[in-house]
């Protein structure tokens, strides 16, 4: 849910997936029943075949959450995922219904190669990156009484670390887009919010930002090579942007506002954030090298917060925005001057944008206090949850699809 104290921050932590030839042109499935209303986005019904029970379930767990795929029998489905598991590393795949994909796969684990493989098939069949093979940071809580902590995990919840285990609340993470590393806001030893970073390589925490006041945010640039921040040591929440290692801080903005949620375009030439010179949160952009800022023309509600740029997509911000008496998910287009729901049920919030730039992980929250991660296809409106409830309490995910 969204942090009242409004020191909120996140970035679309993904990376920019070039299509290769053979992508970008389709191959043909047949005659296609969209199951996506008046939408004109294919819907595929999919079957999955193999032998190995623990492959064929994680590949039916996981393929769903993409708006494109429904599961069938297979006497009724327009494409079969037909795998084999050839080692304990590698997965051969080949596609009934499609011509010429029989390919084999292979990773650290056979789950890696089973994701590795799935993409693939995407990318053949949708026509745009797959992101089973992404990574997951998030905060997690056991439950009311336990601390939150920062974990890391696959797409199908099949690998999940926990990379704090503080005394006190560890919260926000941010992927870097080569997944190399997390920062995150935590009270760890000063008892104040200040900023970490974990190397996912080398096990390591060192300390980003401990200034006066609060430190948070972190939310690194498409390259990796800068980050921005938070910072309250001026006496007021204003946006810093520096190096990836924290150094060389300038700041960018001099309000009497209280800026968060600060994220940079695909370009990594301007940040989109939110501040509240009205009252109430709205969202803007502004170049990282400081200047104007502009207000982005959401028009949809006047409590907008958490945006996500498209890193695929320079038009489209995703937000998180007052409805009624909670909180819905929207896609404001940037060209178009307009905002779309994206979302409904329960409290959502959280947006991050995956590497195909079409579907969402936001955080869910319901009575109780729960709060699970859902991944939302934009396109269909798609909405399917990630781990089950008794896993615990998710939220905030940010996501990192790294080149291998």
């Amino acid at each position: 849910m969204i942090r009242k104290a409004f020191f909120i921050f996140m970035t679309g932590a993904v990376v920019l997936f070039s299509l290769s030839a053979a992508a970008q042109s389709r191959i043909d499935a047949g005659v296609v029943v969209t199951d996506a209303g008046s939408l004109n986005v294919p819907v595929y019904r999919i079957a999955v075949e193999c032998a190995d029970s623990d492959v064929a379930a994680l590949a039916r767990r996981v393929l769903p959450t993409h708006g494109s795929f429904n599961l069938a029998q297979k006497a009724n489905a327009q494409i079969t995922f037909s795998l084999v598991k050839t080692s304990p590393t590698s997965v051969r795949l080949s596609l009934g219904g499609v011509k010429g994909f029989d390919r084999s796969f292979s990773g650290s684990d056979w789950r890696e190669a089973l994701m590795k493989a799935l993409d693939a098939a995407t990318e053949a069949i949708v026509g745009t990156p797959g992101y089973f093979n992404g990574k997951i940071a998030f905060t997690y809580s056991a439950g009311k009484n336990s601390p939150s902590q920062i974990y890391l995990s696959d797409i199908g919840f099949q690998k999940i670390k926990a990379l704090t285990a503080d005394k006190t609340d560890s919260i926000m993470p941010h992927l870097s887009p080569d997944g190399t590393k997390v920062s995150y806001t935590g009270y760890f030893r000063s008892g104040f919010m200040d900023l970490f970073e974990i190397n996912l390589n080398t096990k390591t925490r060192r300390t980003l930002a401990s200034y006066r006041g609060s430190n948070t945010g972190g939310a690194y640039s498409p390259d990796g090579s800068k980050i921005a921040m938070i910072l309250s040591t001026t006496g007021n929440a204003e946006i810093w942007v520096g190096s990836a290692s924290g150094k060389g801080l300038k700041r960018l903005t001099r309000t009497s506002a209280t800026e968060s949620s600060a994220s940079f375009n695909a370009d990594g030439s301007r940040i989109v954030f939110c501040s509240d010179p009205r009252g109430a949160p709205l969202i803007y952009t502004m170049p990282v090298s400081g200047g104007k800022i502009s207000a982005v023309p959401t028009n949809i509600s006047n409590y907008c917060s958490e945006p996500a740029w498209n890193w695929m997509d320079p038009n489209k911000i995703a937000f998180t925005a007052a409805v009624s008496r909670g909180f819905q998910v929207a896609v404001c287009d940037l060209k178009l001057r307009r905002s779309e729901w994206i979302t409904s049920g329960g409290n959502t919030s959280w947006p991050v944008w995956l590497n195909d730039g079409r579907h969402l992980i936001c955080t869910r929250g319901v009575r109780g206090g729960k709060t699970s991660l859902w991944i939302v296809d934009t396109a269909t409106k798609k909405q399917t949850k990630l781990h089950s409830d008794s896993f615990g309490n998710t939220s905030e995910a940010s996501f990192a699809y790294p080149l291998r």
